[in-house]
């Protein structure tokens, strides 16, 4: 269908607008889906005026497709009317949002026992960990563990593997989503471990979806 038939096909329907919704993202084009209304905003399906629509809106419109693992992708709607200065010709008007995969590092304190913090204190040299990934201790010498410091090494392992699974940030804008994925560590290399009375502090970066309004 050429733009002429498409624009006297348009108006013998009394069509006011078409929605074009759509999502992309990872590099491709993902759904989209066209509704045609009319002036008492009543949906008028028409086949040949959507493939019509598919074949020329991304000359019309542009999209972002490609994600770099900072963006992710973008979502919502082109409405399509007559131009009201050439009415043989159409509009396009892109109304959506990105999204962007933004991280965001906390500082947490887990309690411990006195024993837990003696321990760390005498062998241990970082401790870090993440999502999906069993806490990794990292110790500052060489020595042979008994049955119960192995047992008392688990439970610290535990009590830090819930504080940070369970811990949520503060985000500044509500709209935005936390992700499940976080890393977290005690102390970068060269550094000595954060420790006040029973507590150890822990650095924790998290992933959140922050949503922005497309250009």
């Amino acid at each position: 269908m050429e733009l002429e038939k498409a624009i006297k096909t348009w108006k013998k329907l009394g069509l006011v607008k078409c929605t074009l919704t759509f999502d992309c993202g990872g590099d491709s084009m993902g759904s989209t889906s066209y509704a045609f209304f009319d002036k008492d905003d009543k949906e008028v399906e028409n086949k040949e005026l959507a493939d019509f629509f598919e074949n020329v809106v991304y000359d019309k419109v542009e999209f972002y497709v490609n994600s770099d693992g900072h963006y992710q992708g973008e979502f919502g709607t082109v409405e399509i009317t007559i131009d009201e200065d050439d009415e043989d010709d159409f509009v396009y008007q892109k109304n959506a949002q990105s999204e962007y995969s933004e991280n965001m590092t906390s500082k947490i304190e887990v309690e411990l026992s006195p024993e837990m913090i003696k321990f760390i204190k005498e062998n241990v040299l970082n401790i870090n960990g993440g999502e999906g990934d069993e806490v990794t201790i990292n110790f500052s010498r060489d020595f042979i563990m008994t049955d119960k410091q192995e047992k008392l090494l688990e439970k610290i392992k535990t009590k830090i593997e819930n504080a940070t699974s369970e811990f949520e940030p503060e985000l500044e804008n509500e709209e935005n989503e936390l992700q499940d994925w976080f890393t977290f560590t005690t102390n970068e290399e060269g550094e000595v471990l954060k420790i006040k009375g029973n507590s150890l502090t822990l650095e924790i970066t998290n992933s959140y979806t922050e949503y922005r309004v497309s250009n």
